[in-house]
Protein backbone atom coordinates (compact mmCIF):
# COMPACT_ATOMS: atom_id res chain seq x y z
CA UNK A 1 0.00 0.00 0.00
CA UNK A 2 1.34 3.43 -0.85
CA UNK A 3 1.95 5.57 2.24
CA UNK A 4 3.09 9.19 2.22
CA UNK A 5 4.59 10.42 5.49
CA UNK A 6 3.60 13.90 6.64
CA UNK A 7 4.71 13.80 10.29
CA UNK A 8 7.64 12.14 12.09
CA UNK A 9 8.18 11.98 15.84
CA UNK A 10 10.87 10.23 17.85
CA UNK A 11 10.27 8.41 21.14
CA UNK A 12 12.09 5.61 22.95
CA UNK A 13 14.58 5.08 20.10
CA UNK A 14 11.71 4.60 17.62
CA UNK A 15 10.23 6.74 14.91
CA UNK A 16 6.50 7.35 15.05
CA UNK A 17 5.18 8.19 11.61
CA UNK A 18 1.87 9.60 10.48
CA UNK A 19 0.95 9.41 6.85
CA UNK A 20 -1.78 9.09 4.30
CA UNK A 21 -2.95 6.22 2.14
CA UNK A 22 -5.65 6.00 -0.51
CA UNK A 23 -8.17 5.05 2.21
CA UNK A 24 -7.11 7.49 4.95
CA UNK A 25 -4.44 8.34 7.52
CA UNK A 26 -2.50 5.88 9.70
CA UNK A 27 -0.07 6.49 12.56
CA UNK A 28 2.35 3.80 13.69
CA UNK A 29 5.83 2.68 14.64
CA UNK A 30 8.34 2.80 11.78
CA UNK A 31 9.87 -0.69 11.43
CA UNK A 32 12.96 -0.17 9.29
CA UNK A 33 16.66 0.39 9.83
CA UNK A 34 16.39 3.37 7.45
CA UNK A 35 15.08 6.64 8.85
CA UNK A 36 11.73 7.83 7.45
CA UNK A 37 11.61 10.97 5.32
CA UNK A 38 8.72 13.41 5.61
CA UNK A 39 6.97 13.99 2.30
CA UNK A 40 8.28 10.75 0.83
CA UNK A 41 5.99 7.96 -0.36
CA UNK A 42 6.73 4.33 0.53
CA UNK A 43 5.15 1.00 -0.29
CA UNK A 44 4.35 -0.47 3.12
CA UNK A 45 2.94 -3.44 4.93
CA UNK A 46 1.13 -3.05 8.24
CA UNK A 47 1.09 -5.29 11.29
CA UNK A 48 -1.24 -5.12 14.25
CA UNK A 49 -0.67 -5.86 17.91
CA UNK A 50 3.02 -5.02 18.24
CA UNK A 51 2.80 -5.50 22.02
CA UNK A 52 -0.03 -8.01 22.26
CA UNK A 53 0.42 -9.83 18.91
CA UNK A 54 -3.35 -9.96 18.38
CA UNK A 55 -6.56 -7.95 18.56
CA UNK A 56 -9.32 -9.10 20.91
CA UNK A 57 -12.55 -10.30 19.30
CA UNK A 58 -14.53 -8.15 21.74
CA UNK A 59 -12.83 -5.10 20.22
CA UNK A 60 -13.99 -5.84 16.65
CA UNK A 61 -17.38 -4.97 15.19
CA UNK A 62 -18.56 -6.42 11.89
CA UNK A 63 -20.54 -4.59 9.23
CA UNK A 64 -21.82 -6.17 6.03
CA UNK A 65 -23.40 -2.98 4.68
CA UNK A 66 -20.19 -0.99 4.17
CA UNK A 67 -18.81 -0.79 0.65
CA UNK A 68 -15.40 0.91 0.97
CA UNK A 69 -12.50 0.47 3.40
CA UNK A 70 -11.51 3.51 5.45
CA UNK A 71 -8.88 4.38 8.01
CA UNK A 72 -8.54 7.47 10.17
CA UNK A 73 -6.94 8.77 13.33
CA UNK A 74 -9.39 9.76 16.09
CA UNK A 75 -8.78 10.47 19.75
CA UNK A 76 -5.17 9.28 19.45
CA UNK A 77 -6.10 5.91 17.93
CA UNK A 78 -6.10 4.43 14.45
CA UNK A 79 -9.63 3.54 13.41
CA UNK A 80 -9.92 0.81 10.80
CA UNK A 81 -12.88 -0.30 8.68
CA UNK A 82 -11.41 -2.99 6.43
CA UNK A 83 -12.74 -5.82 4.30
CA UNK A 84 -12.25 -9.42 5.43
CA UNK A 85 -11.04 -10.86 2.15
CA UNK A 86 -10.13 -14.37 3.28
CA UNK A 87 -9.82 -16.56 6.38
CA UNK A 88 -7.22 -19.28 6.91
CA UNK A 89 -6.40 -19.53 10.63
CA UNK A 90 -5.69 -15.81 10.30
CA UNK A 91 -7.78 -13.05 8.75
CA UNK A 92 -6.65 -11.38 5.53
CA UNK A 93 -7.93 -7.82 5.47
CA UNK A 94 -8.06 -5.50 2.48
CA UNK A 95 -7.39 -1.77 2.75
CA UNK A 96 -7.09 -0.96 -0.93
CA UNK A 97 -6.21 -2.53 -4.27
CA UNK A 98 -2.55 -2.54 -3.20
CA UNK A 99 -3.10 -2.93 0.56
CA UNK A 100 -3.57 -6.34 2.18
CA UNK A 101 -2.65 -7.27 5.77
CA UNK A 102 -3.05 -10.18 8.16
CA UNK A 103 -4.95 -9.90 11.43
CA UNK A 104 -4.73 -12.37 14.29
CA UNK A 105 -7.84 -12.28 16.47
CA UNK A 106 -7.66 -13.33 20.11
CA UNK A 107 -10.68 -15.22 21.49
CA UNK A 108 -11.98 -15.70 17.96
CA UNK A 109 -15.61 -16.81 18.00
CA UNK A 110 -15.61 -17.68 14.27
CA UNK A 111 -18.57 -15.40 13.52
CA UNK A 112 -16.59 -13.23 11.08
CA UNK A 113 -17.20 -14.16 7.46
CA UNK A 114 -15.50 -13.34 4.18
CA UNK A 115 -17.01 -10.12 2.87
CA UNK A 116 -17.61 -8.61 6.31
CA UNK A 117 -16.03 -5.30 7.12
CA UNK A 118 -14.09 -5.38 10.38
CA UNK A 119 -14.20 -2.22 12.42
CA UNK A 120 -11.67 -1.77 15.22
CA UNK A 121 -9.25 0.76 16.65
CA UNK A 122 -5.73 0.51 18.01
CA UNK A 123 -3.30 2.96 19.57
CA UNK A 124 -0.42 3.94 17.29
CA UNK A 125 2.10 1.90 19.31
CA UNK A 126 0.24 -1.30 18.38
CA UNK A 127 0.59 -0.62 14.63
CA UNK A 128 3.81 -1.43 12.76
CA UNK A 129 4.64 0.33 9.49
CA UNK A 130 7.06 -1.75 7.38
CA UNK A 131 8.44 -0.11 4.22
CA UNK A 132 9.71 -2.32 1.41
Amino acid sequence: MLYTIYKIEKADNSFIVTGETSCGDIKGIWRSKDEPVSGKSYNIEISFGLKTSSVGRDDILTDNTRTEPAVSIRDGKNCFAVLCEDIDEIYYIRFSVDGLAMLDIENDDHTIKKGDFLIFSLPYDEVGIYPY
